[in-house]
């Protein structure tokens, strides 16, 4: 019997792909495949783009929805919650669902950004400063050698190690990225110029053999090495040890793999100032994430497809080991060659709990886009992972003005007993709960101003996304995970790569290269 909400839509009888969902994950795939020329329809039973990685527009009443329909364990606080008769309008809120996140300049899915060309259907904000809590303070992280000389906190001594060490780490960075270019590897342009990308280190030779092999050899990760121990034996005291794990490499959890944090730092190096000198590494879309997986749905229906929302899978049909057909909400059989499909939530392993907030004032005063991370041990001792918030203004689009947003994230084991109890001790840090009141009123980042107030604010938490997700027993079938504990989103365009793989074969790649310069990459920052 046909759904009684089924869009009245008369959908094709056979694709080549059908994709369930609008995620970021299946968007990736699904604009891929159309641009390889294959038929694509794509069924989401929202009323919008975007599942677990879209937004959610306000209107009167959002906030209500939003903790209604947001995830389990939900727990909503802050004035307007008590106040009805204070509580404003609340049109003009964007409220993402998986914030905070952000994109490197020079990373893997802005990569996928420009090769798909969604790109052209967004733009960017800088996150404006970085800082770093530790010792019941905060510490600035320098995005150029000028601000790290004028950091007032570090010794000479350790300056000159951070400098040295970033030195040599942009060489290598540089190194590789011209070595994959001129291997083809990467299909963009071979004459690569000695340029902008991490220079604000220090003047390096990365394109000569000799000064490259030198910072590589003194670089050398030994087997099994943790983060912590590798930048130890690189000179850097524990505190710029976590200012480089987790505000720099932006690694999630304690004893992190030092091989894998090496790789991420050197993306952040090449992502400084890639577009521009007033671009630091790390960018937030404006109108927030919600818009990633629609610019990704804009380019594939470019490129032929057919994307319907308010319209679910009801059955997939599989016959020798692959799947066949498809039956829609609305009741109508389709014949598919491929079938991407999103994964179902795990039934155990690690939450990823997320705090919003929307403040009367800002966290950080002079700032507008603001990440502040919290490493594991820092608000609480059993705090294993590191708790990351990002406070946004009204340049983003997300909100009006004379008010701020400010997510939270933290992922927790699943024996954790109280899932929030680290952000919790991280709101406490930065803002005054009017309802409960459990912290301080000063603020630790401006001496003599006062912490801003929440005036809303919710929790809720989700199981984490995990690679096994893509994992599907039909031959021609592809599963896509929920949001993982990373800050970027790495672990989309890795999974989506997975799934394609999977589908198309190893040697494909899912967005060709194409000739592009940087200017093509709109922003809106003037």
């Amino acid at each position: 019997m046909p759904d009684a909400h089924a869009d009245a839509h008369d959908l094709p009888s056979e694709v080549d792909v059908l994709v369930q969902g609008t995620g970021l994950v299946q968007s990736l795939i699904a604009c891929a495949c159309a641009k390889r020329g294959e038929s694509v329809l794509v069924l989401d039973e929202n009323n919008q783009y975007g599942d677990a990685f879209g937004a959610f527009e306000a209107s009167t009443g959002a906030f209500d929805a939003f903790t209604s329909t947001c995830a389990t364990n939900a727990n909503t606080f802050g004035r307007w919650t008590t106040d009805a008769g204070e509580r404003p309008s609340t049109r003009g809120y964007n409220v993402d669902l998986c914030a905070p996140r952000a994109t490197l300049g020079a990373d893997a899915f802005t990569d996928a950004m420009i090769r798909s060309g969604a790109h052209k259907y967004l733009a960017f904000k800088a996150i404006e400063k970085t800082f770093v809590y530790g010792q019941g303070g905060f510490r600035v992280v320098a995005s150029d050698r000028r601000e790290m000389f004028a950091d007032a906190s570090m010794t000479g001594a350790e300056k000159r190690a951070l400098m040295r060490f970033l030195k040599r780490t942009r060489i290598v960075a540089m190194r590789d990225d011209v070595l994959k270019r001129r291997s083809g590897t990467s299909g963009e342009e071979t004459n690569v110029p000695a340029g902008a990308p991490g220079s604000e280190w220090g003047e390096g030779a990365f394109g000569e053999d000799d000064a490259g092999a030198e910072a590589a050899e003194a670089l050398r990760v030994e087997p099994n090495e943790t983060m912590e121990s590798y930048l130890r034996r690189q000179g850097l005291s524990d505190a710029l040890a976590a200012t480089v794990t987790y505000g720099l490499a932006l690694q999630t959890r304690a004893g992190s793999d030092a091989g894998q944090g090496m790789e991420d730092l050197k993306t952040y190096a090449l992502s400084v100032g890639k577009y521009g000198p007033q671009f630091g590494a790390c960018l937030i879309p404006t109108y927030g994430t919600g818009d990633l997986p629609q610019a990704f749905c804009r380019a594939g229906a470019v490129s032929g497809a057919t994307y319907v929302l308010r319209q679910g899978v009801q059955r997939v049909d599989i016959d020798s080991n692959a799947v066949a057909t498809v039956v829609s909400k609305g009741g109508q059989e389709i014949r598919v060659k491929r079938f991407v499909g999103a994964a179902p939530e795990l039934s155990d392993g690690p939450r990823l709990v997320h705090v919003v907030c929307v403040l009367d004032g800002p966290v950080v005063r002079d700032f507008g886009e603001v990440l502040i991370v919290f490493p594991p041990g820092t608000v609480r001792k059993t705090q294993s992972t590191a708790v990351r918030a990002l406070q946004m203004s009204s340049n983003t689009g997300c909100c009006p003005d004379g008010v701020y947003l400010l997510y939270l994230s933290n992922v927790v084991d699943e024996h954790e007993d109280d899932a929030y109890s680290n952000v919790n001790a991280a709101l406490d840090v930065l803002v005054s709960r009017s309802c409960e009141e459990t912290s301080t009123v000063a603020s630790v980042f401006d001496d003599g101003a006062q912490k801003p107030i929440v005036m809303w604010g919710t929790m809720h938490s989700r199981r984490c996304g995990v690679p096994d997700d893509v994992e599907c027993v039909a031959s021609n079938a592809a599963q896509c995970p929920f949001p993982d504990e990373l800050l970027t989103y790495k672990g989309a365009v890795d999974a989506a790569e997975r799934a394609f793989a999977k589908l198309y074969g190893a040697e494909e790649e899912m967005f060709p290269p194409v000739e592009i310069s940087t200017e093509q990459v709109e922003s809106d920052e003037d």
